[in-house]
């Protein structure tokens, strides 16, 4: 008889049969017979027995049942078998013992217990896993996975208020949030509705995944915290072409500004998971005390004028920024400009506007800013300005004395914009003649008034300046 032609196939068949079963049978041996929750069980419970003091004891520790523990808490939409590991968390004895059988630190678990709060609402990772890397879950498909131990005071914020713990409690997590406030990084960044436009806005930054973030140049762990903490190293070297200035941080610091990042979570939590700290934080958000023009500086302009006393020279965006506290300034500009220009910003500059519409602060807000610029000099009376004069050669005027520094067009380029919607708004003619009479001191403008202009010049350059006046907002019937 002819050779079966498909009898090699069969055999081939017969073998990846053999050898799925194989594995099947090795899969259901690791899995219910040598995995490693059943080994830390059984080390438990040989440590138990050997720290037993009596024979009931020592009875007691080898009845105990090696089988899979489970918290659920519905509340929290929790399932969590970390228990089947660290069975000695809530026991004392355990203190000495190292992971996965040592006590939890901080004694937190006398007031968080583990049958009402289970443990990734604190530590993320993949609750239902039964083993280390699983529970872990970097490399796997998992939004949240384990958070490294450094960080977790970041969901503390959650429940409570992290001023208001005791102190060791949350040490890095409040040194994060004074950081954010002490860098100026809200002059960039919107939280809670309040901030620059010019980054992302960081409300729930801290529940966002990681292919939520441009990874490219990330190295090492493809983990939030780790693209938080490299990106404050090297804003530009982990997003290309970030706008973001290198914040020179310590390590300490770095991981403090990190945490915080990620306590930014709106977690939508049952009432009685909120700590009474956590509802009195929640009540003076609602509530505020009249607003500091000195902090509100310090948190939203500084970042970008420092003291605001004296112009700089900013060299990531190779320009010079106003000083809006100078004296010079400050005397000859009224509360209606000042406050015109914080509502509007500059249009077509860095200066966003912070008005309740953009940068989220309120008329309180922003007249207690204007008060604090009016610390530096009270406002005096301005010279009436002189009558609008020939705008040809106030052009002219302009080109030769003007425009190397505020641009041939008035868009300006080491000097504030004059063509400027908001500027021409607000500024009066007083405001700008008496600029031109006796500059800016501490600044590179110069008086021209004293170096030669008559007032005829400045009438001249007033007409000129006016040109670029946008046209008036037609009045709706």
């Amino acid at each position: 008889m002819p050779a079966d032609p498909a009898r090699s196939y069969k055999w081939v068949t017969v073998v990846c049969s053999l050898v799925s079963l194989l594995f099947l049978i090795a899969a259901a041996v690791r899995e219910n017979i040598s995995a490693d929750w059943r080994a830390h069980q059984a080390d438990f419970r040989a440590i138990l027995e050997a720290k037993s003091k009596d024979a009931a004891g020592r009875a007691a520790a080898r009845r105990l049942p090696i089988e899979i523990r489970q918290v659920t808490v519905p509340a929290l939409h929790a399932v969590d078998r970390c228990v089947s590991c660290h069975l000695g968390i809530d026991d004392p004895r355990m203190a000495d013992q190292p992971n996965p059988h040592r006590t939890h630190p901080k004694r937190l678990l006398a007031i968080h217990r583990v049958e009402k709060f289970g443990c990734t609402v604190c530590h993320q990772g993949q609750g239902a896993a039964l083993s280390f890397q699983e529970a872990k879950a970097e490399d796997y498909f998992w939004d949240y996975p384990l958070l490294p131990a450094a960080l977790t005071e970041a969901t503390c914020a959650s429940c409570h208020n992290p001023r208001a713990l005791p102190a060791g409690s949350a040490d890095k997590l409040v040194l994060g949030m004074a950081l954010f406030e002490q860098k100026g990084c809200n002059a960039c960044h919107k939280l809670d509705g309040k901030g620059g436009p010019l980054g992302p806005a960081l409300n729930n930054v801290g529940l966002k995944t990681k292919h939520q973030f441009v990874r490219a140049n990330l190295k090492g762990s493809q983990t939030t915290w780790n693209w938080l903490a490299e990106h404050f190293r090297d804003p530009a070297g982990i997003v290309a072409g970030s706008l973001m200035p290198s914040p020179a941080l310590s390590q300490p610091q770095v991981e403090a500004l990190t945490i915080f990042m990620l306590s930014l979570r709106a977690r939508d939590l049952p009432a009685e998971y909120l700590a009474p700290d956590k509802i009195d934080e929640q009540y003076a958000r609602l509530h505020p005390p009249a607003p500091d023009g000195a902090a509100l500086f310090h948190r939203y302009c500084a970042a970008c004028h420092d003291t605001g006393l004296y112009s700089r020279w900013d060299k990531k965006f190779q320009r010079f920024v106003p000083g809006i506290r100078n004296a010079a300034f400050i005397r000859t500009e009224d509360d209606e400009c000042l406050g015109e220009n914080i509502r509007e910003g500059r249009p077509g500059t860095r200066m966003p506007g912070w008005g309740p519409k953009a940068g989220g602060l309120s008329e309180a807000e922003v007249a207690a800013l204007v008060a604090y610029l009016r610390t530096s000099a009270p406002a005096m009376p301005l010279p009436p300005a002189p009558a609008h004069g020939d705008a040809h050669r106030g052009g002219t005027l302009f080109f030769q004395e003007c425009a190397g520094c505020h641009g041939v067009d008035g868009k300006g380029l080491i000097a504030p914009a004059l063509a400027n919607p908001v500027f021409q708004r607000a500024a009066t003619d007083a405001f700008i003649a008496q600029t031109v009479r006796l500059g800016r001191e501490n600044t590179p403008m110069p008086a021209f008034g004293r170096a030669g202009f008559s007032e005829t010049d400045i009438g001249d350059l007033l007409a000129f300046i006016r040109g670029w006046q946008p046209p008036a907002r037609s009045q709706q019937p």
